[in-house]
C-alpha cells in the first residue's frame, strides 16, 4: 500500500466514506421469463476475482494501520446485490439508489467493492454500479480495469465482471525497491533526503508566491474563498450532464488551451453563477482541489497527488477566466515536474489531513482547503460492450472529500464528455441545476471567445490527447482511453 491508500483508510468516517463506484446502463435484451439482468449476472458469476479486488483488510495488526492481504477465498455470488426499481424508471430514480449505496461504508471485516445490478430501467435497460473502496485503486486504475472488460462488438467473447480487475497488483509505494543491507541504507536515507529537499523546495515557492516575488501554486486554505460549506453529512445527491467532445476541442483550439483548461473554465462560470443565485459572490477565485496522476502504469493502488487550482478572477468574463486557468494549470504543471513524487505525495497526505481534522474538531470557522473536487479520470473511446450488451451511459462515483460539499468528475464516452457531480444533499440539494448550467457555460465561453482575439495562453501542442498531467510517459494502455487532457484521479 502506498501513503495515499492507507491515507483514504485512515481518513474515512461515517459521514466521508471513501467509496468510489461505476455506474454504467447496458441495453438489455428481451427475455421470455425472468428478469433483464438473471442472464447477465449468471455469466459475471463464472468470473474468478482478481487483484486488486482479491485484497481484504488483515486482522490482528496494529490497531487503525490498515494493512491489505490477498484472499483467494472470495465468493463473487456473496458480493453481488439486486435491486428492483419501480417498472419503468427513468435514470434519475437509479441515481437516488445508488446515492443511498455509495453513502454506506464497506464493512471493513469484507471484501472492499460490491456488485449492485438494478432492473426495472425502461425499455429494459439494465443498472449496474460497482462500489469499491479508494484505497484499493484510483480513477486511472478504474479506466484500466473497465478497458480490460469491454469490447467493440457485440459477438462473444469470453465471461466479464469488475470483480477480475488486472492482471498484476498494485503499484509499489514510492521509494520501495531499494537493495540490503549497507547500501540499501544507504539508498533509503539519499532518497528521504532528496524528499526533504524537495518539501522545503515546494514550501519556498509557495511562499514566494505569497509574496508576490516569485511563481509556484497557491497556497492551501489560505486562498480559498469562503463558499460552498455545509457541516459533514452521509446524505448525498447526484446528477449529470454532457458535452459534445469536438466542441469543446474547437474552443480549446480557439483559447489556445487545453481541453481540461476548457473544462475547468466551464465549471467555473456554472458554479459562479450557481453562487450568486443563491446571493452568494467569491471575493477571490474559486479553488479546484485536482488530483494528479504523477506516473501511469499498469497497477492498481493510488499514483496521485492533489493539488489545489485556483480558476477564473472574480467578475472576469468567461474568456478571461480561461486565461486564468491556463496560467494556473500551467504552474501546477510546472512544479510536479520540479517535485519528487514522494515529496508531493507527502504534502498531499499532510493537507488532507489538516482538512479532516478542521471538520473533526467542528472548526468550520477556518479556512477552506478547496471549494471542490474536480477531477478527470479519462473515459472510453468509442462504444463499447459489456458481455455483449450495448453500454449507454458509463459514469464514475467519487468522494466528496473532507470540509468540503461537491465532487465533479468528468470522463468521457464516446463522442461526449460526461459531466458527474455528487454533493452533500444539505449543501447542493439542486445539483441538476448545477448540471443544467454547466451546459450553458460552454455556450456563454464560446461566445466570449469569438468576442475577443484567441489569446487565452499560449498555444500548447497537443490539445487533449492524453488523459492526464504526468510526471512521465508510461506504456500505452490496451485500447484507447479518453482524449481529454487532464490534472487528475
Amino acid at each position: 500500500m502506498s501513503p495515499m491508500d492507507r491515507a483514504f483508510f485512515l481518513l474515512e468516517t461515517e459521514q466521508r466514506p471513501m467509496n468510489v463506484g461505476v455506474l454504467v446502463v447496458l441495453k438489455g435484451r428481451r427475455t421470455a421469463r425472468g428478469r433483464p439482468g438473471d442472464d447477465l449476472v449468471r455469466r459475471m458469476l463464472r468470473c474468478p476475482v482478481g487483484p486488486p479486488f482479491n485484497h481484504r483488510l488483515a486482522e490482528n495488526v496494529l490497531a487503525g494501520w490498515p494493512v491489505l492481504v490477498e484472499d483467494d477465498d472470495i465468493d463473487p455470488a456473496e458480493q453481488v446485490f439486486r435491486h428492483e426499481l419501480p417498472h419503468g424508471s427513468d435514470v434519475q430514480a437509479l441515481f437516488d439508489r445508488i446515492c443511498t449505496l455509495h453513502a454506506k461504508r464497506l464493512d471493513r471485516c469484507r471484501p472492499l467493492w460490491e456488485m449492485h445490478v438494478f432492473d426495472g430501467l425502461a425499455d429494459g435497460r439494465i443498472g449496474l454500479y460497482f462500489k469499491t473502496h479508494h484505497g484499493l485503486i484510483d480513477g486511472i486504475g478504474f479506466i484500466n480495469v473497465i478497458l480490460r472488460i469491454v469490447t467493440r462488438t457485440a459477438s462473444g467473447r469470453s465471461p466479464q465482471a469488475f470483480w477480475r480487475g488486472m492482471p498484476q497488483a498494485a503499484h509499489p509505494e514510492p521509494g520501495t525497491g531499494v537493495g540490503v543491507g549497507a547500501v540499501g541504507l544507504l539508498q533509503a536515507g539519499l532518497h528521504a533526503g532528496r524528499t526533504a529537499g524537495d518539501l522545503v523546495k515546494l514550501m519556498w515557492h509557495l511562499g514566494r508566491r505569497d509574496l508576490g516575488i516569485g511563481k509556484g501554486m497557491a497556497t492551501p486554505f489560505f486562498a480559498t474563498p469562503d463558499v460552498l460549506k455545509a457541516p459533514p453529512s452521509p446524505n448525498r445527491v447526484l446528477a449529470h450532464c454532457s458535452l459534445p467532445l469536438e466542441r469543446v476541442r474547437a474552443v480549446a483550439k480557439r483559447g489556445n488551451a487545453k481541453v481540461n483548461d476548457v473544462l475547468l473554465a466551464v465549471l467555473d462560470v456554472a458554479l459562479n453563477h450557481s453562487l450568486e443565485e443563491h446571493g452568494h459572490r467569491a471575493s477571490r477565485p474559486l479553488i479546484a482541489d485536482m488530483p494528479v496522476a504523477l506516473h501511469e502504469g499498469a497497477g492498481t493502488g493510488n499514483r496521485i497527488t492533489i493539488l489545489q487550482v485556483p480558476m477564473g478572477r472574480p467578475g472576469g468574463t468567461p474568456a478571461e477566466r480561461l486565461a486564468d486557468i491556463v496560467t494556473e494549470t500551467r504552474l501546477v504543471k510546472e512544479e510536479v515536474k520540479s517535485i519528487g513524487a514522494d515529496a508531493l505525495f507527502m504534502y498531499s497526505i499532510f493537507e488532507h489531513a489538516v482538512a479532516s481534522t478542521i471538520e473533526s474538531l467542528n472548526l468550520g470557522e477556518l479556512p477552506m482547503l478547496a471549494n471542490a473536487v474536480i477531477s478527470n479520470p479519462a473515459g472510453l473511446e468509442g462504444k463499447v460492450y459489456f458481455n455483449g450488451l450495448p453500454v449507454e451511459l458509463a459514469l464514475p462515483v467519487s468522494v466528496v472529500a473532507h470540509h468540503q460539499v461537491l465532487n465533479i468528475t468528468i470522463s468521457n464516452y464516446d463522442d461526449e464528455l460526461h459531466v458527474t457531480f455528487i454533493a452533500l444533499r444539505e449543501a447542493v440539494p439542486d445539483v441538476q441545476r448545477l448540471a443544467d448550467a454547466t451546459m450553458r457555460a460552454l455556450d456563454e465561453l464560446q461566445r466570449s471567445l469569438r468576442q475577443r482575439p484567441a489569446t487565452a495562453g499560449k498555444k500548447a501542442p497537443g490539445v487533449g490527447k492524453r488523459a492526464a498531467t504526468k510526471r512521465r510517459q508510461g506504456p500505452p494502455r490496451p485500447g484507447k482511453a479518453a482524449t481529454t487532457s487532464r490534472a487528475l484521479h
